[in-house]
């Protein structure tokens, strides 16, 4: 099930939440902001990446994707995922390169994502120290936290510059919505 709500100040739809709000401040003029709250392991968190990967490579330094992990339970490897994910946003030559690896891959098992951060140029002794550091730790809470304050109720979730995307989504329910944030950003 798609669904899209388009958010505003007035009017009976839900108010933007302060932390989307936030990271709509911190983009810089000009650029729209995605918020991805997700779970490398989750079906449909993968589905809606391979979906969003090529739209924003096509609009390229128009649009700001800012991941925020929220590792299900019941999925044994997303929590280390999202770990090594965080470690590889200050690590890495091209974090979303590696987002788009533990976005595809098929082991997501501790040694699995530092071979893959290994194999996009991360050293593999600071990427270590970074997963077991337990400021990663608070992070992926943190993130989870900003979830809750979201009112998530299931990934992926997707706020679109003021658009909320819940649910698994396709090429066509992201790219009127991307549009649409960056014709408003201009």
């Amino acid at each position: 099930m798609l669904l899209a709500i388009t958010l505003s100040a007035s009017g009976c739809r839900p108010a933007l939440p302060q932390t989307v709000k936030d990271e709509l401040a911190a983009t810089p003029r000009g650029q729209a902001t995605v918020v991805f709250f997700t779970d490398f392991q989750c079906p449909f968190c993968r589905k809606t990446h391979a979906a969003l990967a090529p739209l924003l490579a096509e609009r390229k330094g128009r649009v700001r994707l800012v991941v925020r992990h929220v590792p299900l339970r019941r999925h044994p490897d997303a929590r280390g995922a999202a770990r090594a994910a965080i470690c590889a946003e200050s690590l890495a030559p091209d974090p979303n390169a590696y987002f788009h690896a533990l976005s595809q891959a098929p082991d997501l098992s501790e040694a699995a994502c530092a071979e893959l951060a290994s194999s996009h140029g991360v050293d593999r002794e600071r990427f270590d120290r970074c997963v077991r550091d337990p400021a990663t730790d608070r992070r992926v809470d943190e993130d989870g936290a900003r979830f809750d304050a979201a009112l998530g109720d299931g990934v992926p979730l997707l706020f679109v510059g003021a658009t909320r995307l819940e649910g698994a989504q396709t090429r066509s329910t992201l790219e009127p919505a991307l549009d649409e944030a960056i014709a408003a950003e201009r």
